[in-house]
């Protein structure tokens, strides 16, 4: 059953006890993280052609620190879904945009977006 105080968009939940700041903070932690994701993932493919295609090594290293941002990536998704109590499905959804190059700057953008003005709403409401 839902709150009746709740505010729900398909950016997600926020209810009156929700600290706002915090889900403030967890939606620039996550903008942040999909950004660095995003580039992480381009350096990756570089990496990937110039190792296969080139028989060059010059970005080897580049491996193990692109998959230790992809889990601060993880993190930041699951910090911020379960703050707007978004579905496991839909966490991994946005989790698996990480996997498209391109495409985790178009998800940074678009739930960025839509949790900003979810945010909003809810100040607007407490005010």
């Amino acid at each position: 059953m839902s709150d009746p105080q709740a505010l729900t968009t398909s950016a997600g939940e926020l209810r009156a006890t929700d600290d706002l700041a915090k889900v403030a903070t967890a939606l620039k932690f996550f903008r942040i993280m999909a950004i660095i994701a995003g580039v992480a993932l381009l350096i990756l493919c570089v990496e990937l052609i110039l190792h296969y295609g080139f028989d060059n090594e010059a970005l080897s290293w580049w491996s193990p620190i692109h998959g230790v941002l992809f889990i601060i990536f993880m993190i930041s998704v699951y910090n911020l879904g379960t703050k707007l109590r978004w579905t496991a499905v839909r966490m991994i959804g946005y989790i698996c945009t990480a996997f498209v190059p391109i495409l985790s700057f178009w998800l940074e953008h678009h739930v960025g977006g839509a949790v900003g003005r979810l945010l909003e709403q809810a100040q607007g409401q407490q005010s």
